[in-house]
């Protein structure tokens, strides 16, 4: 029995019946069975588990002040935020915008919101086709991503939505669609994993360029619910086959909205003086095939010249990954991501062009290994 209204056990549904009494002094209106089956589910039908996720869900919206009204402004006015980001299908979007421009507390508050309105939406399909409504199927289209999807704070901020998703609003995803992944997806996805309980991760299927993904998609997804781009039927008046209409499809975050006082934690990086004329360069073993290596870096004030470039084994030639280039990275840091598909040495360089001042640097390199079990093994292709 799938454990959803009108497809019980004898058990569950005695079960269901003790869990409401337990929870009878906390209970609401909203409380149907519908929704306390999802906290039910969540913890396999575990009376104990599941009444303390429940009573922390509540407590949690309590402390939160979670509501959600279609005139509930967001932070600082910036339900302008909502314009790059896609709430169906997700598709490219520059986040490091998303990130730069509000506060951690605010990064949480608005993707509380559209998990709320997401409900809301949820709420009002089910008015409109008479029966409830319930599970949310996304799209993870990752066409054209590169490695900037391994960025430190982005993967944060996801996993951070994921244990929110998980522990306050169980049962939401019904299955997640991961289409045209790059190749630097399974190093992705190993640093996303650890915080998704083992149901989520059975709900993830992974698409790759090479399958049938449109067809696969149609296997769950009626034609006329999705845009002619992803394999459905539906385009917009004028023929657009992304539907823009009706998916807000992401884009680039002005950086009149950067809050430059709120880019990164100082204490996570490493501070370093460089001499005038002089050049550092930091050097990373990649002892993995189809690692990657990520950094951030800015200086206190001032510009600073800053490469990457690789070697096989020492005494090697120069394999030249990112050119010399000076940088003016005192306000805003610089950020970034280079695959390292092959082993060797990666070196950074960062050089102090002025003929008399200091130049203090703060950085973060790492380097991220593929998690060991292959990417192979997980759901891929067109699988059901």
């Amino acid at each position: 029995m799938s454990g959803r209204v009108g497809d019980l056990s004898s058990e569950q549904a005695e079960k269901l019946a003790k869990f409401r009494e337990n929870l009878k002094d906390i209970l609401l209106e909203k409380h149907n069975d519908h929704y306390l089956l999802r906290f039910l589910r969540a913890r396999n039908f575990n009376l104990k588990k599941s009444e303390e996720m429940l009573r922390k869900n509540v407590e949690w919206r309590i402390k939160k002040d979670v509501t959600f009204t279609k005139d509930n402004p967001l932070p600082r006015s910036d339900n302008q935020h909502e314009t790059f980001l896609c709430a169906q299908v997700f598709t490219p979007f520059k986040h490091g915008g998303i990130i730069y421009s509000l506060k951690s507390s605010e990064r949480e508050k608005v993707g509380i919101h559209l998990i709320e309105r997401m409900y809301e939406i949820a709420k009002e399909n089910s008015k409109k086709q008479g029966r409830y409504v319930e599970g949310l199927t996304l799209i993870l289209d990752m066409e054209g991503l590169g490695p900037h999807i391994l960025w430190k704070p982005f993967i944060n901020l996801w996993n951070e939505m994921m244990v929110i998703m998980e522990q306050y609003y169980p049962e939401t995803v019904k299955r997640v669609f991961v289409t045209r992944p790059p190749a630097i997806f399974p190093l992705a996805y190993s640093l996303v994993k650890p915080f998704l309980d083992e149901g989520t991760k059975k709900k993830v299927k992974i698409l790759k360029s090479s399958s049938n993904w449109k067809e696969t998609l149609l296997k769950y997804i009626d034609a006329d619910q999705l845009p002619k781009h992803w394999g459905g039927t539906q385009v917009d008046p004028d023929g657009d086959p992304k539907c823009p209409s009706k998916l807000v499809l992401g884009g680039k975050v002005p950086e009149s909205y950067y809050m430059k006082d709120q880019l990164f934690e100082e204490e996570s990086l490493t501070k370093i003086v460089i001499k005038p004329g002089a050049v550092k360069a930091l050097k990373y073993e990649v002892r993995m095939p189809e690692s990657a290596v990520r950094y951030v870096f800015k200086t206190d004030d001032g510009d600073i010249t800053f490469s990457i470039y690789k070697r096989n084994k020492a005494g090697d030639e120069k394999q030249w990954l990112k050119e010399e280039k000076s940088y003016n990275c005192h306000v805003i840091p610089v950020d970034g991501e280079v695959e390292a598909a092959d082993l060797g040495l990666y070196i950074f360089c960062f050089e102090n062009t002025s003929v008399m001042k200091n130049k203090t640097l703060s950085y973060q390199i790492e380097v991220l290994e593929p998690d060991e079990e292959s990417i192979e093994k997980a759901e891929l292709g067109d699988n059901e």
